[in-house]
């Protein structure tokens, strides 16, 4: 088992652990602590220094690529926050995290050895160097009564465990945490900022990590691996879009732990807002990421979640990996890091004269992605918490950008009640059923307005439930997420044109009743913006078997949602289009 060039290819990760981690109990061992390398390191080999070169090259930006330039004090509050935070460290040539200060002055960060790096250090355990690498992404997972020292995070990774059917230790390269980032000698052993975990070889090649479980090729095989499925669907629409989970799994087999570096961020439930980590701590996890990928050229899209590899974990958290790439794309905008610039948005510059269009595709892939591996809730969640779509408002030459609402009306004027079918109720129903009451129903036709300003997706049949004509409009908020309106159950629809932006209270159609002894009513819904991506823009009807955990995923109660959001009927101005 070897990962040098000139050496055979290791046998599987699996095999070696069998034999290497069967320990009884944890060695103490002599180096744990150890102060980081004072002395210049050796020379990286020339198969290695080659190897980075062949790297960069790959990520490399065109001479003449002017990308836009983004100032920290135009970006949104929370992004403002994290950026403001991020200390400037950088990977040495010895591979030794080190700390910039203030005047420039470089120290040590806190080298804390597991013991899987003490027991696995000899030549047969560096990193593969013939191929490029990747960047892991895990959360530690805490549980209740957990030692948040460092001694207990090295704990933690140091104990025996069962995996499948051998037993080993786990590690990781660095471990991240809330504290700001301090140098060696004075960090406190209960206050987690940064700490390398690992010992690198001479030269600054890791040493491989136990972070990675052997590959599931089984579920890939049956095109379920919905990662990899994912990122093969938007290559086919923009060829610059790969990623080394996709080589994991459709290329020569190779253990991914031999090709990869893995960071844990102390904590769990990145996506729930009650665990979501601090602003310190995403600033000091984007540094070290940035001193990874500049050090070994690792490219932005290399950089994966351990729930992108293993699909039965949940860490970091899908939309957490979204929140993370796009820090990372803003970051590159805002300093003056060409090397960074070229890791990010090299590879959609290869094919691309236009810099910033380049710079949009990048920011475009985080987004679709996503919006292919999760539900319109969680896209809807994370829309939120980056605030993707004011970031986007700040790239210079975007085509289609749509002005945030600054209110919201009612579908119907005059009266009206809700006496019919509400959102779940029945289960099924996914928006709610309003009734044209008082003066309206002495008319032959009652009139149905957009309820903000929007873009038109969609005019045509309703199929399902609700028979008639329908609409759909796409909105967007002032905090920057994206919804959706759907106006079902028409009789008539006014002329309107799809892709075009239409104000606050446009006629968007009327409702009639089908029957003399029938009332007449509007089925009006909220969805999730992204629920036009992945269902509505195929069928924009509500599937009929649709169960209410599949409705939750896509679509909000209509009248809470407007609850907060209406103005009086009497401040709106009537517009029509017939």
């Amino acid at each position: 088992m070897n990962g040098m060039m000139g050496r055979k290819r290791p046998v599987s990760r699996r095999d070696f652990l069998k034999v290497a981690g069967l320990h009884l109990a944890a060695l103490i061992l002599p180096g744990r602590f150890s102060p980081a390398r004072l002395a210049d390191p050796a020379p990286a080999p020339a198969a290695q220094s080659a190897n980075l070169a062949g790297r960069q090259r790959e990520t490399s930006l065109p001479q003449e690529a002017c990308l836009p330039q983004l100032s920290l004090d135009e970006l949104p509050g929370g992004i403002r926050e994290v950026l403001r935070l991020v200390p400037q460290v950088v990977l040495d040539e010895g591979g030794l995290l080190r700390l910039i200060d203030a005047h420039g002055a470089a120290e040590a960060v806190t080298l804390a050895r597991t013991q899987w790096n003490l027991e696995h250090s000899q030549p047969q355990d560096r990193l593969l160097t013939d191929i490029p690498w990747g960047l892991v992404l895990h959360w530690y997972g805490e549980p209740e009564g957990f030692d948040k020292t460092l001694t207990g995070y090295l704990r933690g990774f140091d104990g025996l465990r069962r995996v499948n059917d051998y037993i080993t230790r786990t590690s990781a390269h660095f471990l991240v945490g809330d504290a700001p980032a301090v140098a060696q000698e004075r960090m406190q052993p209960d206050q987690i900022g940064i700490v390398q975990t690992q010992m690198p070889d001479a030269d600054g090649v890791p040493y491989v990590a136990s972070h990675l479980r052997p590959l599931n090729y089984e579920l890939h095989r049956a095109r379920q691996q919905y990662y990899v499925k994912a990122l093969d669907a938007l290559a086919y629409q923009d060829a610059a879009i790969h990623s080394l989970l996709q080589d994991f799994f459709e290329n020569p087999k190779i253990d991914p732990g031999w090709r990869t570096i893995a960071i844990e961020v102390t904590g769990r439930d990145f996506d729930s807002p009650q665990a979501a980590p601090s602003a310190q701590k995403i600033a000091n996890l984007l540094a070290v990421v940035v001193a990874v990928m500049k050090r070994y050229q690792i490219s932005a899209l290399d950089i994966l979640g351990h729930q992108e590899i293993e699909l039965q974990k949940s860490d970091p958290g899908r939309g957490f990996m979204a929140y993370f790439r796009t820090l990372l794309g803003v970051k590159a905008l805002v300093d003056d890091d060409e090397p960074l610039k070229a890791l990010v948005f090299g590879r959609f510059m290869a094919d691309e004269r236009d810099a910033r269009h380049a710079v949009w595709r990048y920011f475009q892939f985080v987004r679709d992605y996503l919006v292919w591996v999760s539900k319109p809730a969680e896209v809807y969640a994370w829309e939120k918490r980056s605030s993707f779509w004011l970031v986007c408002d700040l790239l210079p030459g975007r085509q289609g950008r749509q002005q945030a609402v600054d209110s919201f009306g009612l579908p119907l004027r005059g009266e009206m009640s809700t006496l019919g079918d509400d959102y779940l109720k029945p289960e099924f129903h996914e928006g709610v059923d309003l009734f044209a009451d008082g003066e309206a129903k002495l008319t032959t036709a009652t009139p149905v307005y957009l309820v903000a300003d929007g873009e038109c997706l969609y005019t045509g049949k309703s199929q399902g439930h609700c028979p008639g004509k329908m609409a759909i409009f796409r909105h967007r908020q002032p905090d920057g997420t994206l919804i959706l309106t759907v106006y079902s159950h028409l009789s008539q629809l006014a002329s309107l044109q799809v892709g075009k932006v239409y104000p606050k209270g446009q006629r968007i159609g009327k409702i009639t009743s089908p029957l003399p002894f029938m009332e007449r009513y509007l089925h009006f819904a909220v969805a999730y913006g992204a629920a036009w991506e992945t269902d509505l823009r195929r069928r924009p009807s509500l599937p009929l078997d649709a169960k209410p955990a599949w409705i939750k995923e896509r679509y909000l109660s209509p009248l809470a949602f407007l609850s907060s959001r209406v103005l009086p009927d009497e401040e709106l101005g009537e517009r029509q289009d017939y």
